[in-house]
Parts: structure tokens; sequence; C-alpha cells
């Protein structure tokens, strides 16, 4: 967002005020990292879902692609499109270009967390693998890439070692879970 829509965001909640201390760049800066970081995750949830819920059928290995892919794209732009209405709410303004641009900008993480995944899959719709073998590798990518991004919180808490570890089970179980659900109903 632009230093000026922030600072309208900052005054209309309330901490604007130079009184209070607060770094307010790095804070920002801070923020724009967790949300990255958090998009990620919500992307690649969301991705390694749809790709638990297509099954082992071979001849969709394409449409499983795609499914992944639409998805994706479909939840990224909603996701963009609410944000967009909630900094209209808060600013009481229409939103200039730049800005819609750079909340699409903050979100795309969301949406680039699918790519690995979506590779994954590709791989077998090249007959470089297997169809079964390219689901179990997206799903794989998914849950592992979910424990980096863990780890990866852990690291910016910089809270220790111990704290890294707990990040990167809980992401990760997300995973986890979800690999659990696939293997429960196929």
């Amino acid at each position: 967002m632009t230093e000026q829509f922030e600072h309208e965001i900052e005054d209309a909640v309330g901490i604007g005020d130079p009184g209070t201390g607060v770094d307010h760049e790095m804070l920002r800066r801070a923020e724009h990292k967790a949300h990255e970081i958090a998009g990620a995750i919500y992307g690649t949830i969301l991705a390694t879902t749809v790709v638990a819920a297509v099954g082992h059928e071979p001849s969709q290995i394409e449409s499983s692609i795609l499914i992944v892919l639409g998805t994706s794209a479909v939840f990224f732009a909603a996701h963009v499109y609410s944000l967009m209405v909630a900094a209209r709410m808060v600013a009481g303004r229409r939103l200039r270009r730049h800005e819609v641009q750079t909340i699409a900008v903050e979100e795309w993480p969301m949406l680039q967390s699918s790519w690995p995944i979506v590779a994954a899959l590709a791989l077998g719709a090249l007959d470089i693998v297997s169809y079964e073998v390219a689901i179990d590798l997206a799903m794989a990518v998914g849950i592992g890439a979910l424990f980096f991004y863990g780890v990866l919180l852990g690291v910016r808490q910089d809270q220790g070692r111990l704290n890294i570890l707990v990040n990167a089970l809980i992401v990760g179980a997300f995973g986890v879970l979800i690999l659990a659900l696939k293997i429960l109903v196929h």
C-alpha cells in the first residue's frame, strides 16, 4: 500500500499518533513479511487440499492441474477483492489503481505457492513419473513447503530453536492432516 494510504489507515484505527514511539516503517516491513508467509501457507494448504481431493485417477492428470491452478486463481482474486473492499471501508473512499495493484502484489504469495505443487503434477502429465507418483509427490511438496514455512516463521520470530520447531510442527501438521483426510476418504 502507498505510504499515504497506510497513514490514513493508521489514523482511522488510532495507531498513527507520533507520540507513541512506534517505528511505523519497521512495523510495516515486519507486517509485510508476516503477510507474505501467511499467504504462502494459505495458498499451499489450498493447493494441497485440491490435490488430495482429486484422487489417483490417471486420466485426470491434466484436469487436476487445471483445477489446482483455477482454484488458486479464484481464491487469490477473491482474497484481493475482499481486501480491496475492506480497505475502501477503512479509508472511506475509492482506491486508486496503484493501491489496488499493491494489494494484488502483496497477495501474490498465495497464488505463487501453488506452482511447486503444479510442477509436481506436471511430471505426471509429461509421463516423467506415473500419475500416482505425481499425486504423491505433489502432496509431499505441499507438506514439505508447509514445514518450511513453519521454520521460516520461527526464524523470523527470533525466539530460539524450540520456537522454530514448534512453528514447523504446527504449520506442517496442516499438511499432514490433509494427507490423513485423503487416506481416509480415498
